[in-house]
């Protein structure tokens, strides 16, 4: 007896589990079974699963090349082609599930819609009755009946309308010069470009899949040095739009590399890397066909250029000679800018040292044996000419700096014979002053006396 009990508990469990258990499904429907040469319909995909699916397609095109799926459908719309038959296959990607997240493998599934070989409705013809001969053609003639009006129109009202199309792909995308990477694909977006360094400009062709939808951003398009970026936009029939974009970069690497103080400079073309410079022109210049940047104001022009050590910066240069005259470094100070050059100051009692001034480093003559919140800048004027500021680091201020060099320098060891010289002066001086004073004194006195 206990054993019945026991085997009728164990089955009424068993009974209850699996009717817990939803079981898995993945499948795919279609809204119609045929459609009219180029026209919309519905797909339907999905199930008791969850995940990702992928889904392609012949002899059309689809709205999504994937969707995901969770315990329900999901519609996607085809454009069909202009003949033939559309084939939609949907394949679960990788870590698909059940509703219980147990791993669920289904496979493909495939629906195919067959495209109509004329845009009729597909009405079926009705059976005439048996004394009347057959009448299955629409009725096209001139004669009509007299009971109806002669301006009656066959009837169309049954057709339905094409939709417009949703189709907003590329089928190709040609480049004058240099391979797009990744190569071309229709589901891709995004490509880099790479391109030498003498490229200026690139003739960029694109088709679309469709031939309703519209293209924008193609034809002659001007690089420079460095990145670009290119859009090219795709408007379907119903007016979605699709953006693919290339990064193109062009080789920047410098040209022109010129001579400074046993280093070699190269000049950099990439505009996006120059600093401005407030008050300077911008113009392109040119040594042995290469171009660069040049940059004037008044009687200074000036380069960017790039160092052996990847230092990059502003340098003098000399138009007659094309040469480098000095290195460059803006600077401002209680706001006034004020263009420090590294030309050597030749003076007695100077060191060379390296400062910071507003975050910025720079070379300084500091003096010896002297205040070390002192030393001497050179600095470019407008006209070209180099003068000698003195700086001051404890009120951060630039002010002219005069020397006179009629005053004879003394030297140190010196002073001690000097001050001795001057002190026996100073006392010759006073003892005859007061030898004068004693003899007057005594005049007086004499005086006085007769």
């Amino acid at each position: 007896m206990k054993k019945c009990k026991w085997i009728i508990v164990t089955i009424f469990t068993l009974l209850v589990f699996i009717s817990s258990v939803k079981a898995a499904s993945f499948g795919m429907t279609s809204s119609t079974g045929t459609i009219t040469p180029n026209g919309t319909f519905t797909i339907n995909v999905g199930g008791n699963c969850i995940g990702r699916v992928n889904l392609t397609v012949s002899n059309g095109t689809l709205s999504t090349n994937s969707v995901w799926v969770e315990e329900g459908y999901v519609s996607v719309r085809v454009t069909a082609g202009s003949s033939g038959k559309v084939t939609v296959t949907a394949t679960p990607t990788e870590g698909f599930s059940d509703s219980d997240a147990n791993i669920y493998n289904p496979g493909s599934r495939s629906v195919s819609v067959n495209i109509a070989t004329n845009t009729a409705p597909n009405v079926p013809p009705t059976n005439p009755p048996a004394n009347q001969p057959s009448t299955t053609k629409p009725n096209t003639s001139s004669k009509t009946n007299s009971s109806k009006p002669n301006n009656v129109k066959p009837n169309t009202t049954t057709e339905t309308p094409i939709e417009k199309s949703e189709n907003n792909n590329l089928s190709s995308i040609t480049i004058s010069t240099g391979e797009l990477s990744p190569k071309f694909d229709s589901n891709t977006i995004e490509y880099d470009l790479k391109l030498k360094a003498d490229v200026e400009t690139i003739k960029i062709e694109a088709s679309p899949s469709d031939s309703k939808s519209t293209i924008e951003g193609t034809g002659e398009i001007k690089v420079k040095p460095g990145n670009n970026t290119i859009t090219i936009t795709v408007t379907a029939q119903n007016g979605n739009k699709k953006t693919y974009t290339i990064k193109a970069h062009v080789d920047d690497t410098p040209e022109v590399y010129l001579k400074y103080k046993n280093k070699k400079i190269g000049i950099i073309r990439n505009k996006d890397e120059i600093p401005t410079l407030e008050g300077f022109k911008e113009k392109e210049y040119k040594i042995d066909n290469h171009k660069f940047f040049l940059f004037s104001k008044d009687k200074i022009d000036i380069i960017y250029g790039l160092d052996e050590s990847k230092e990059k910066g502003f340098y003098v240069f000399d138009k007659e000679k094309n040469e480098i005259k000095s290195k460059l470094i803006p600077l401002k100070i209680n706001d006034k800018t004020y263009y420090i050059t590294d030309t050597e100051i030749k003076r007695e009692n100077l060191f060379l040292d390296r400062i910071t001034i507003n975050e910025t480093k720079i070379d300084c003559y500091k003096f010896k044996n002297d205040d070390e919140n002192y030393c001497l800048i050179n600095v470019l004027k407008e006209n070209g000419k180099t003068k000698t500021y003195l700086y001051e680091s404890t009120e951060n201020t630039m002010q002219l700096y005069h020397e006179f060099d009629w005053c004879p320098k003394i030297k140190k060891d010196h002073k001690n014979i000097i001050i001795g010289i001057l002190s026996g002066l100073l006392t010759l001086i006073t003892s005859i002053l007061i030898f004068i004073i004693i003899k007057i004194k005594k005049g007086d006195l004499h005086a006085k006396k007769k």
